[in-house]
């Protein structure tokens, strides 16, 4: 375990636990990913040179392992899944030596830079003056930080961070072993949240040889166009649709802005910003297209273990993103059965394996997750804020203007994408499993994100949905764009496109940290609304982790905002009910709506003495943090005097419950 032994500003700190986890983070998976592509490139996978090695490491590692990875973690710990990658790094070593020769790596090593200051500036906090500043990508981080921690501290499967309650957690967690890993690694050194960053920052390489593979197993690489290929990969994966100009819209009508792009519809993202906000989902992304790689190279020869693999691959999709899993079952599943009519049964030993990987995330799903409403409801797709409502009317026009939707979100890519079918020709056999699979994913998941919707906190399903026809409309523009001799050259609707799509991509990084008020005319958002109380916080909670007992219930106000961050981001004392939203990990929305009506009066107006013990007991909790924003702190200009402090600061305090058997 490392620890830096020295005293820095928190974004110093961030930074550097950044850079370590960048350094660890393709150790523990990508290394490993070159034993996996050792290992079937003996059974009949065709991998030719250097940069095929890699590309393929990078893929196999993100696909393969992370449900060997969990299954180990369950039984051995995070000591037995790095015993397994350790092994397959050093029995892939070997395939580092002959690299290729290409034109430069300059290019690449310049995106790859500005890849990690993207990284930095969307990930690290930034204090100033007793000040802590937060990014947007926060709202999400507090549970990457929280998931990582219990891998870390308590193993697979774990308890609820988000509601303390018997049992276990009930979510997709496969991705996080990779970042949990860095994490117990790199000890104080590497927080939770710059462990999970380290890993988003190789995810990013992980996408776009992805891209590139596909690419080239589709025969739309003209020779020697490679390496330009690869660059405009990286390139378009930053190239986002014609949001702003509903942004220019918005401010035109109502004279406000908002930091969030896709705040106006109902949200795609390009590949590159997705990375940022949900690379497990992308990963689960990268797995199901990288199984269905593997079963187009499969021959009898070697359709028991190409099958084998491609079936763990889909088990890691479903551990890693469930929502990816629905929208791609569709096709799985008929091109099983096409396949099992020419009697090939590589799909059916492929699904028969990820069955059986699968059978203890299953089982903690269910065991995990209180019985509730059915998790998916149809509705067609909402076209701006105008169209989110639920009437017939409404849906009709939702399903009138869903080309019109589409159109605008794919931007610069879906101007690529209908060009490439409308020069469309009769293609030779070279590659056609591969486009032909690029194209019913497409349709599969566009019906499925149209006109189905999750309804678990967010439309996670119809968001996650079109990651897959993000990709394919972005390989269709890579298809034609690598013959452009030059920028000059496109379309003068192409050029505003790329503009606009590269505009929308800069604001929605611009806006993570800098569009909020007083700067700008935006509406008012929960997340880092006082800079001085979520520096404090961070305090408090680094305070908690040394001196409070490890399994200590330390309870905030969970009303304060819709998404409570602090304790997650920065602490490992989950809170009794974290916020409205704490049913995320499984626990009911009942079970979540009486815990809030039961805790929040503590932290907004006086109660008996006797009242607020009988509340917090009856839900386990040990020590309560209040802050200055309280309502109940901000009427008596400090917190209740009932309640002890044993930290306290000018804007914290945390006080423990007196026992039951204490006055």
């Amino acid at each position: 375990m490392l620890n830096w032994g020295v005293s820095m500003s928190y974004m110093f700190q961030d930074l550097a636990g950044l850079a370590l986890a960048t350094l660890l983070a393709p150790l523990v998976l990508y290394l490993p990913g070159l034993g996996l592509v050792r290992l079937l490139s003996r059974a009949g996978l065709a991998i030719e040179t250097y940069w095929q090695r890699i590309g393929w490491a990078m893929l196999l590692g993100l696909a393969i392992l992370p449900v060997f990875d969990t299954l180990l973690i369950r039984v051995a710990g995070i000591p037995g899944m790095l015993l397994l990658n350790g092994m397959l790094a050093l029995w892939g070593t070997p395939l580092l030596k002959g690299r290729d020769r290409i034109t430069s790596l300059i290019p690449f090593l310049l995106l790859a830079v500005i890849w990690w200051l993207i990284c930095a500036w969307s990930l690290v906090d930034v204090d100033m003056e007793g000040k802590l500043y937060q990014s947007l990508i926060a709202v999400d981080m507090v549970k990457h930080a929280a998931v990582v921690e219990q891998i870390v501290h308590h193993g697979i499967p774990f308890a609820d961070p988000f509601f303390a309650r018997d049992g276990i957690a009930g979510y997709y967690h496969y991705f996080y072993a990779w970042p949990a890993a860095i994490k117990w690694i790199g000890g104080e050194a590497i927080s939770a949240r710059m462990a999970f960053s380290g890993t988003i920052y190789w995810t990013g390489f992980g996408v776009v040889a992805l891209l590139w593979r596909v690419a080239a197993d589709a025969a739309f690489i003209r020779p020697g166009r490679g390496p330009r290929l690869l660059l405009l990969a990286a390139i378009l994966c930053f190239v986002a649709g014609a949001d702003l100009l509903f942004m220019l819209l918005r401010y035109l009508v109502v004279h406000r802005i908002e930091p969030e792009l896709d705040s106006w519809n109902t949200e795609i993202r390009m590949l590159g910003t997705s990375v940022l906000w949900v690379p497990h989902h992308v990963s689960a992304m990268a797995a199901a297209w990288t199984g269905m790689l593997l079963v187009t190279r499969a021959t009898p020869r070697n359709r028991l273990l190409l099958g084998s693999a491609a079936g763990a691959a889909f088990a890691t999709m479903f551990g890693e993103s469930v929502w990816i899993a629905l929208a791609i079952a569709p096709l799985l599943m008929g091109w099983t059965i096409l396949r099992l009519s020419r009697r090939d049964f590589t799909l059916f030993i492929a699904g028969a394996i990820a069955l059986l990987l699968s059978f203890p995330q299953l089982h903690d799903i269910i065991h995990g997750r209180a019985p509730e409403a059915f998790p998916i409801a149809f509705s067609v797709r909402p076209f701006t804020v105008l169209f989110a409502a639920d009437t017939p009317t409404t849906q009709l026009w939702c399903l009138i203007l869903l080309p019109l939707n589409y159109g605008l979100e794919f931007g610069l890519c879906g101007l690529g994408a209908y060009l490439y079918w409308r020069r469309h020709r009769r293609p030779d056999s070279r590659g056609l499993a591969v486009r032909q699979l690029l194209l019913w994913s497409t349709i599969t998941t566009l019906f499925i994100g149209s006109f189905f919707k999750s309804v678990i906190i967010n439309n996670d399903l119809g968001w996650r949905a079109v990651l897959f026809p993000v990709m394919a409309v972005l390989i269709w523009t890579l298809r034609l764009a690598q013959s452009v001799p030059s920028i000059r050259k496109l379309h003068p609707m192409a050029l505003a496109l790329l503009a606009l799509g590269s505009a929308g991509t800069a604001w929605d990084l611009f806006g993570m940290r800098l569009i909020r008020l007083p700067l700008f005319a935006v509406r008012p958002i929960g997340l880092n609304n006082s800079p001085s109380t979520s520096y404090a916080q961070r305090q408090a909670y680094e305070w908690a982790d040394r001196h409070l007992p490890p399994d200590a219930v330390l309870q905030h106000n969970p009303s304060i905002t819709l998404r409570a961050v602090d304790f997650g981001l920065y602490g490992r004392h989950w809170p009794a009910v974290a916020d409205e939203q704490a049913y995320l990990f499984g626990a009911g929305v009942k079970a979540t709506a009486d815990r809030m009506a039961s805790l929040s009066p503590i932290f907004t107006r006086p109660l008996p003495a006797q009242d607020t013990l009988r509340r917090v007991r009856t839900a386990h909790i040990d020590y309560l943090l209040f802050a200055q924003r309280d309502p109940i702190w901000r009427r008596h200009g400090g917190p209740p005097a009932a309640f002890p402090c044993v930290y306290r600061s000018q804007f914290i305090c945390i006080a423990p419950v007196p026992k039951a058997d204490r006055p």
